[in-house]
């Protein structure tokens, strides 16, 4: 019996039921992507409105004062709902602390170090409401206790939007899902006050083949107070003549904390070692914090490379040359045998 046509007919069942499956699971694929695009697209434009509905801007970004002991201070600040509908903000003071170099206040609400603390000496509302795209006064006093000491006290005032809704509804409201803005306060009691500062680096790569030139170094503050250190680099050439000067303010440095500082020289060539000094002052009484570094601008590569091409043509030169008076050589000794040829000939007429 010939049983080839029945496995024909099996093998073309088994081809249909593999291409309906495959149309199947691409379908399926398909449905799923749409799905994970539609997701996709409805979450960020979620994370989009949330934005917008939480947009709000402190004003003055910092608040600096100045004080006795025992004396009793008002001030002003403004918060302004950025957003298209009414909003009523939480109104929340808190110390902070800077834990890392580039100087990022960081709120908490825990217990800090009483020595800079603020917190406990502020009055403020707390909660405020704030129409859209309007301002409002945000007012505070500041009571200094008899008992305060000299130097720099440290607080931030922030805002968070909703303030009056109960966390039960939290989950209800996703425009909580808003930033949280405000303005730092720095109060400095009157008395002795300790300014010390030191630069614990400043640096640069040692040798660079071209520039630019990126400076960088860290500046330590063991004052009583805040410090925001503004001077120069100064960049001189190898016959120590004033090449350029570079502005430089690293930005307000808290007690007992670090702050990074760079700077960049954006000139490309130079020839030989260079001489960079930093000169920042700071303080009260403009004290002074300065260091010296050098380093090398000499585009060695370049140099190499011109000099193997110079080596190079000179060689060319020289070996055209040797070959030319070989040649040459070579061109009066045939001259030569011609002649006496000549000569022979003649002599046999």
């Amino acid at each position: 019996m010939n049983t080839k046509p029945y496995r024909h007919l099996e093998l073309a069942k088994r081809v249909e039921r593999s291409h309906t499956t495959g149309v199947r699971f691409l379908h399926s694929l398909r449905s799923v992507g749409m799905t994970f695009i539609i997701f996709i697209s409805l979450f960020f434009s979620q994370t989009v409105f949330v934005h917008a509905q939480s947009s709000i801007t402190a004003i003055p970004p910092r608040l600096i004062l100045s004080t006795d002991p025992g004396k009793t201070l008002t001030a002003e600040l403004k918060v302004r709902n950025d957003s298209d509908v009414s909003q009523i903000y939480t109104v929340t003071v808190d110390d902070f602390i800077v834990i890392d170099s580039i100087g990022t206040p960081i709120p908490v609400s825990s217990s800090v170090n009483s020595r800079w603390s603020l917190k406990n000496w502020i009055t403020a509302p707390k909660t405020i409401p704030v129409d859209a795209k309007g301002t409002q006064i945000v007012r505070i006093t500041v009571r200094v206790p008899v008992s305060a000491l000299a130097g720099g006290h440290y607080a931030m005032i922030t805002y968070m939007p909703n303030g009056d809704i109960k966390p039960g509804e939290l989950k209800k409201t996703a425009s909580l899902i808003g930033q949280r803005v405000g303005s730092l306060i720095y109060v400095t009691v009157s008395g002795d006050i300790t300014e010390n500062a030191s630069i614990i680096k400043f640096t640069t790569p040692k040798f660079l083949e071209q520039g630019p030139v990126e400076f960088t170094g860290t500046i330590e503050n063991i004052s009583d107070i805040h410090i925001n250190p503004k001077g120069s680099i100064t960049i001189s050439n190898p016959l120590n003549s004033k090449v350029a000067e570079l502005p430089l303010e690293a930005g307000n440095i808290f007690p007992e904390t670090i702050r990074d500082f760079s700077s960049t020289w954006n000139n490309k060539w130079g020839w030989g070692r260079y001489k960079a000094d930093l000169n920042l002052a700071y303080g009260t009484t403009g004290a002074l914090l300065s260091a010296t570094i050098f380093f090398w601008l000499f585009p060695i590569r370049l140099v190499i490379y011109s000099l193997i091409a110079i080596i190079s043509v000179l060689l060319v030169v020289v070996l055209l040359g040797k070959r030319s008076k070989k040649h040459q050589e070579v061109l009066e000794k045939e001259v030569a045998e011609l002649k006496r040829e000549l000569e022979t000939l003649e002599e046999k007429k």
